[in-house]
């Protein structure tokens, strides 16, 4: 005898506000932290500064940032299942996105995309000036994604779209767009002094940014479209 049981799931937007709040209080204790090593030379301050430095591993950023690509992957997979409930032509495109949220949730707290720096440059015989060279795997995979979700993209009720393609362009800017500039900083300045410290800043704030808008989007697509998903489980 198969047994089934279900669990209904109800998305609400409002829950959104919590991340933006969290967000600017990590913006502004990264600020903190910058004041703390580069204005008053203090590096440490009892393990503050590095809980909070945009630039550093394993800290608040890093798990916030892993948290809410975590949550955007589970919001993608509840619109992917409702979506294959009523044979909806699109539904594997958000099981897709689902997967690739995940994966950079996960590459988020273990930065597995640097390791593939050094592989690329030795691969194509780039100068050490190519800081970050997997910034040109990472071009050429969004250049591919956008082809495949271009009729995805059209397809969405246009709010949708804007927030996708809003978060989209955020994202891209501080991910690809200045994280290039600053390995290109890195090289030439050798050191991390403030210049650079504040272009990490940039890079990660924009990168959050532009995860928080994409939430937003889902939150209010699936709002708009989706009062009540109910899940079912067959063991």
């Amino acid at each position: 005898m198969t047994e089934k049981f279900s669990l209904s799931v109800s998305v609400y937007s409002k829950k959104i506000k919590i991340i933006h709040y969290l967000f600017l209080l990590l913006f502004f204790m990264n600020l903190l932290s910058i004041f703390f090593k580069y204005i008053l030379g203090h590096p440490h301050v009892y393990g503050f500064v590095p809980l909070f430095d945009f630039d550093s591993e394993n800290n608040i950023p890093t798990y916030f940032s892993s948290i809410i690509l975590l949550i955007s992957a589970v919001l993608l997979k509840i619109i992917a299942i409702f979506k294959k409930s009523i044979s909806d032509d699109f539904h594997l495109n958000w099981s897709v996105l689902s997967f690739i949220f995940l994966w950079m949730s996960v590459d988020e707290s273990s930065k597995i995309h640097e390791l593939l720096s050094e592989p690329i440059k030795n691969l194509f015989d780039l100068p050490r000036i190519f800081n970050y060279a997997w910034v040109i795997l990472g071009t050429l995979f969004i250049l591919i994604l956008f082809i495949f979700y271009y009729k995805f993209l059209l397809n969405l009720p246009k709010k949708t779209m804007f927030y996708f393609v809003v978060a989209g362009l955020v994202f891209v800017t501080g991910a690809i767009g200045v994280e290039t500039i600053s390995g290109y900083y890195r090289y030439v300045s050798v050191e991390k002094d403030f210049v650079y410290i504040i272009m990490i800043t940039i890079e990660e704030s924009f990168e959050m940014l532009g995860v928080i808008i994409f939430i937003n989007g889902l939150f209010q697509y699936a709002e708009d479209n989706i009062s009540r998903i109910k899940l079912k489980f067959e063991p």
